[in-house]
């Protein structure tokens, strides 16, 4: 029998997704401080788009429609003031002017730094070292280093910085013509449009008319093409070329670099006891709430302006509208998820991991009537802050264990056995293994499981074996061994 190809139509159904269902899916996955940085980036973009201000400050954040300097806050904490950020850096700038010796010993000293503190510090105060042979210009340099922001900026304003570390405004002037030439370049710079200026005078291309965009930077975000070509003083159709190339410069020239403090993670969801057991609440401290610049909308909408204008902005203002829909949407599932795991695991959050409770996706997706997929999400890399410290959603989850093969239902002992989780059977065994006397009661293997039998928790051998390795304790034999060991170095 030959085969020879043919055609053959058939009919299937799919499901198709829009950009904006993928991007619903996408926020779900994000932790709070992820779905911050997102929102960031669509407000660099979207003049519709905006931070709830009071919400956001009185949660310890700023925003970028906050007037004056911004507030400086250090491991997401707030009430840390200016001063506390200087006097973290302060040690740096002394040991520059009393150092004393050659120039060299400071650029030896600015290359084990810059090796020790690595990130984005590093590589600066590796180009200190190499670029700057004044002595105080250098020091005042390695300053300015400590007040730069995640983007890579120098925010306070010249006055500020002059009168916090007690420096002339002339020499601040020299340091930051130096410094604004290092890389990555924009770093140092004291805001967007200096950024965007400093990238393009690095790559040769900066000119008058560049600078001219750079200072109508809001009639950009607007979309108002006509006025902006005027202010630049160049046709409407002229502007694409420049456009592009402001689009392909980097606005957070730091983002690429790991930065060198650490910063604290903030759970995404808190559970607090009240009168009705355990109950989970949003972390709002962390969680952004997006505002729609509705009456800047209304009042650009009833200018004169072209068709392409209008339609550039209508879309805009679509996208933020759905945006905020799809983050209050993002909040609700997250805390319908949140809420269905807490009611499962009360006795958890009162005693422990040796209550936790088999618990897989398809229950909680049962209990709310949600498909597993959408409550794979919800949990991915989110946080829960419990009375017993702080743990990754996806850990309350585990897989049931115990009762297999047990005779009657009845464990080693005659009583009933139980079904556990996998995480609470681990929690027994390092339990008892803490407890062990190292001397002369060190638990075998089947030692553990005979204990596990007396709670009710009947497990094979190989099992125990398996979680005890998870938990990198060493076997019976090599942990009196290392007793013995300890024993005899204690004479």
């Amino acid at each position: 029998m030959v085969l020879s190809p043919r055609l053959q139509l058939s009919q299937t159904q799919k499901l198709m997704m829009n950009p904006q269902m993928r991007q619903a899916i996408e926020l779900l996955q994000l932790t709070n401080v992820q779905l911050v940085d997102m929102l960031k980036r669509e407000m660099e973009q979207n003049p519709f788009l905006a931070f709830d201000a009071d919400h956001f400050r009185d949660a310890g954040h700023t925003t970028a429609a906050d007037e004056g300097p911004r507030a400086v806050t250090i491991d997401g904490t707030s009430g840390v003031g200016l001063s506390d950020k200087v006097e973290a850096v302060r040690v740096d700038f002394a040991l520059q002017h009393i150092g004393g010796g050659e120039g060299g010993d400071i650029t030896a000293m600015l290359e084990n730094r810059a090796a020790d503190e690595g990130g984005l510090n590093g590589h600066i105060l590796h180009q200190i070292g190499e670029e700057i042979a004044d002595r105080e210009v250098a020091a005042l340099a390695v300053e300015l280093t400590g007040w730069l922001d995640e983007d890579g900026y120098l925010r306070e304003g010249d006055d500020e910085v002059c009168q916090t570390i007690g420096v002339e405004a002339a020499v601040l002037r020299e340091t930051l013509a130096q410094v604004q030439a290092f890389t990555p370049a924009g770093v140092f710079a004291r805001n967007l449009a200096d950024c965007l200026r400093l990238q393009l005078q690095a790559a040769g291309n900066w000119t008058p008319t560049y600078q001219a965009l750079l200072d109508n930077l809001d009639v950009l975000g607007r979309g108002d093409m006509a006025a902006l070509a005027e202010a630049m003083g160049v046709a409407a159709d002229a502007l694409p070329p420049y456009l592009q190339t402001i689009r392909g410069l980097d606005p957070r020239p730091a983002a690429a670099y790991d930065t060198a403090t650490t910063t604290l993670a903030q759970p995404d969801v808190i559970v607090l006891e009240g009168n009705a057991g355990w109950q989970a609440y949003l972390n709002e401290d962390s969680l952004p709430s997006v505002l729609v610049l509705e009456r800047d909308w209304e009042e650009m909408a009833a200018r004169k302006i072209t068709n392409e204008e209008r339609n550039f902005m209508k879309a805009n203002v679509q996208s933020a509208r759905w945006l905020k829909k799809a983050t209050q949407q993002r909040a609700a599932t997250m805390l319908r998820v949140a809420r269905a795991i807490v009611a499962r695991q009360q006795a958890f959050f009162s005693r422990g991991l040796a209550a936790l409770e088999p618990m897989g996706l398809r229950d909680i997706a049962e209990d709310i009537e949600m498909h597993e997929s959408t409550v794979s999400r919800s949990v991915a890399g989110k946080l829960v802050q419990t009375a017993n410290g702080q743990f990754g959603l996806n850990d309350l989850f585990s897989v049931a264990v115990g009762a297999q093969g047990a005779p009657g239902g009845a464990g080693a002992s005659g009583g009933n056995t139980k079904i556990v989780s996998a995480q609470a059977v681990k929690a027994h065994v390092a339990a008892m293994v803490a407890a062990e006397d190292a001397l002369t009661g060190v638990l075998s293997d089947d030692a553990l499981v005979a204990l596990l039998a007396e709670k009710g928790i009947v497990v094979a051998r190989r099992t125990v074996a398996k979680y005890r390795g998870a938990l990198n304790i060493a076997s019976s034999a090599q942990r009196r061994r290392a007793a013995k060991i300890a024993g005899a170095a204690r004479g």
